[in-house]
């Protein structure tokens, strides 16, 4: 299995960095959760009633994977709640989700 570099030089296996990035995830989400009431899109504002609310990397894990700091990876302060659109926009790319539309596929759409 893949292993990458802390800012330490130790190394750590990809399966512990995606455990650590799940886990900050659900506490970014927890934390605005009870500070809000609510879980919304940092970006635009629009709630977790009217949208799916993901969580979004200001350094991608691939980016602080490639340059030795995975630690950033599941940093809480590299990691925004933002809607599935605004994620998009901001990562420049097409996310294939459950609700994903089917004629991007063909061609269509792509960004």
């Amino acid at each position: 299995m893949a292993s990458y570099k802390v800012s330490s030089g130790k190394r750590v296996l990809k399966s512990y960095i995606d455990y650590k990035v799940r886990e900050a995830k659900k506490q970014v989400l927890q934390d605005q959760l009870d500070e809000h009431g609510y879980n919304f899109c940092v970006e635009c504002g629009i709630n977790s009633s009217n949208a799916i609310i993901d969580c979004s990397h200001d350094i991608s894990v691939d980016e602080c994977q490639k340059s030795g700091r995975s630690e950033l990876a599941w940093n809480k302060s590299n990691i925004k709640p933002t809607c599935r659109e605004c994620h998009k926009d901001k990562d420049n790319m097409n996310l294939k989700f459950k609700s994903y539309d089917k004629s991007r596929e063909n061609g269509r759409n792509n960004v």
